[in-house]
């Protein structure tokens, strides 16, 4: 990333700190006393996370409309993990909003597929085994692309440019921001370091295009990779243009043609109820 970009970003007054709510969940996600009730503690403290939290867990995405009627309920039936997991996508839409829309390219949209993303990575962690934590990659997939928010918060005459460039050039988003050396990517790493996010989470976001240079981290990047080009493909939120016809299956993740078709039927089951959940609580 060049050195002015960086300049930019260390003077930015707006850029936002980590949602204190994630913050807590993710040093409760270390916590060998972690459990139940300190997770719903967490949400008691934000009653408008909370509320948003049950309008999800009742919604058709979970099955059980209606029934849901309070946080500990909803930890009940939900599980942990999964309440953890929306409280994590929750905060971070309040943190960062959805505003800032460009012709033809919406916040709201970029939501969804982050959304869309954490959720296939989960399912593809869950396919793969080998060790990789379903809920870590969920995190790491709802983060990928955090670096886009910054850069239609702080960078929009750049974006603008960039927009304009991928049309013209017939390109994805991120080939053509990379030659105009203003990388989500690498946005995204930046913002991650700042927030203390783990070593592992800050090189996923670095490396979600091109996994295999991530070194040591290269498999849960390959997760990421693998779960972002399937929602692009389904067309989970937004989806950029000009991606290559077939998809990639990176060849740490020791899985087949096969796992990836049974993947997409997986995620294109839940692609309605994911968009109507999610839309319902970002006044979609």
């Amino acid at each position: 990333m060049p050195p002015s970009i960086i300049k930019r970003l260390e003077h930015l007054d707006d850029l936002p700190p980590m949602p204190n709510t994630m913050h807590m969940v993710l040093q409760e996600m270390e916590s060998i006393s972690s459990n139940s009730k300190s997770l719903e503690k967490i949400i008691m403290q934000d009653p408008m996370l909370a509320a948003k939290i049950l309008k999800i867990a009742n919604s058709p995405l979970y099955g059980v409309a209606g029934q849901v009627n309070s946080i500990s309920h909803a930890v009940t039936i939900l599980g942990f993990d999964e309440v953890k997991n929306l409280i994590i996508g929750l905060s971070l839409i309040q943190a960062f909003g959805e505003g800032g829309n460009f012709d033809g390219f919406s916040i709201r949209d970029l939501w969804l597929h982050s959304i869309g993303v954490a959720t296939a990575s989960m399912l593809i962690a869950k396919r793969a085994g080998n060790g990789f934590s379903p809920d870590e990659c969920f995190t790491m997939g709802l983060l990928h692309d955090i670096g886009r928010f910054i850069l239609c918060k702080a960078f929009a005459e750049e974006v603008k440019k960039i927009l304009k460039l991928q049309e013209e050039k017939r390109q994805p988003l991120s080939v053509v921001e990379e030659e105009q050396g203003l990388s989500h990517s690498e946005v995204g790493a930046y913002l991650a370091q700042r927030w203390k996010l783990s070593e592992q989470t800050t090189s996923v976001v670095r490396y979600h295009h091109r996994p295999r240079s991530a070194g040591e981290d290269e498999p849960c990047c390959a997760v990421v990779y693998l779960a972002d080009q399937l929602c692009h493909k389904l067309s989970i939120g937004w989806s950029s243009k000009w991606l290559p016809k077939g998809i990639m299956l990176p060849k740490s993740l020791s899985l087949k043609k096969d796992d990836v078709q049974e993947l997409a039927r997986e995620i294109k089951s839940k692609k309605d109820d994911l968009a109507e959940s999610w839309a319902s609580v970002m006044g979609g």
